[in-house]
């Protein structure tokens, strides 16, 4: 099979059987590895973090079950051209055409691809279109029985000094703290007329020095009418899959934040996020290890409840962040989409969720980043937007084990 590097030339999806080898099959054989759950699997884990010792048992288990094909797959030993080579398939491609004298092109594979987004990105103004939504909201008033508070009325509330953000991060620790009791406690109530009140366990970590004194930098940015930043004081919440400094990532198990320790580092995304003046206030709930879509977690961290009733689920896996939003905790949460993950929680909790084109962003974990993309969750597709303008962008591959 012959194929160009150029995702204009890829094959269209009507002819993409017929271009495949004939010899082209499933090798299926036998896989020797033992299925691990419970103490067997906690010790094993233990195992292989130990220096010498995990990485024979790696390098036996990869041995047994010819894991080497996949490198020499990948290095193109076994196929005529190499697999890492290419991008995934996509449509609709991208008109390269209009990007001939535009951009400088890189040398990296799909160069062109990100060039055609830098383009197109350029000129768009954040601060400005933050203004006008606001002026627009302004002009009418809403009148909606499951009102939230969006990122332009945070803004406008912060610059007309009605409140500070001190005062809001103040509020929002009290409203996690009563929201975030046990999961499975009698006075949750679907009825209760206040989210607050409900014990929908969105967010999970949090550290209240360290959000207050975020918000506090932000209000004397808004007192002293200096470096004030397109995000200046706004609330996010972060998935328990990202890396966030000075919190562990467990990805909603009992032991992976254990094991991994405190982040010491953030992820890109988060930085961009904290640089544009965004308040972190912590981590929301997920499904476990995010392979769900119900959001439902047994472990010690709870389940998220769905806040417009919280004996219904929020969908997952990103479960806790579009309850924080769904909620009025935030106005924007991040969450991270493999096969559903951000899109189905946003539905199921009425509020709007964004899976991002492959590409657009950065992310600096061990997934398969073709498949799972980091994504806002808000409360309207403005807010979205303006988040997706902040988190979105390709600097490198950074893969943060911290």
């Amino acid at each position: 099979m012959t194929a160009s590097k150029s995702s204009t030339e890829t094959p269209s999806s009507s002819s993409l059987p017929s271009s495949l080898p004939s010899s082209s099959c499933y090798n299926l054989r036998r896989v020797i590895t033992p299925t691990l759950t419970g103490l067997p699997l906690l010790i094993t884990t233990k195992l292989l973090r130990v220096p010498i010792l995990g990485r024979l048992i790696i390098a036996f288990t990869k041995a047994v079950n010819d894991f080497g094909c996949v490198s020499r797959l990948a290095e193109g030993t076994v196929t005529t051209a190499g697999l890492m080579s290419y991008m995934p398939l996509y449509y609709p491609f991208p008109d390269l055409e209009l990007l001939e004298g535009r951009s400088e092109k890189r040398e990296d594979d799909g160069s062109a691809y990100f060039c055609m987004h830098e383009e197109l990105a350029k000129g768009f103004d954040l601060e400005r279109f933050i203004a006008e939504q606001n002026e627009n909201d302004a002009s009418e008033e809403l009148h909606r029985d499951f009102c939230y508070w969006t990122i332009q009325d945070y803004i406008s509330k912060y610059t007309s000094q009605q409140l500070t953000p001190y005062q809001v991060a103040l509020a929002i620790v009290k409203a996690v703290k009563q929201s975030s009791q046990s999961p499975y406690s009698s006075t949750s109530s679907s009825t209760s007329s206040s989210p607050s009140q409900k014990n929908i366990n969105a967010i999970t970590a949090m550290n209240e020095h360290e959000v207050l004194e975020q918000a506090r930098q932000s209000t004397k940015r808004y007192h002293s009418k200096q470096g004030i930043r397109p995000l200046e004081g706004v609330p996010i919440a972060i998935k328990d899959e990202i890396n966030l400094k000075n919190y562990p990532t467990t990805h909603g198990t009992t032991f992976l934040g254990k094991l991994n320790g405190t982040s010491v580092n953030d992820c890109i995304i988060v930085q961009r996020l904290k640089s544009a003046g965004a308040i972190i206030v912590g981590k929301t709930n997920m499904h476990e290890l995010g392979v769900g879509t119900t959001g439902f977690n047994w472990t010690d961290t709870g389940m998220a409840r769905n806040p417009h009733n919280t004996n219904h689920y929020t969908g997952g896996s990103s479960s806790g962040s579009a309850a924080a939003v769904s909620a009025g905790l935030v106005p924007l949460a991040v969450g991270l989409d493999g096969g559903g993950s951000i899109r189905i929680p946003s539905s199921l909790c009425g509020v709007v969720g964004l899976k991002p084109t492959f590409g657009r962003g950065d992310l600096d974990m061990k997934l398969c980043y073709s498949l799972g993309h980091v994504g806002p969750i808000g409360g309207s597709v403005v807010d979205v937007a303006i988040g997706y303008a902040v988190m979105a962008g390709v600097e490198g591959n950074d893969h943060d084990d911290g």
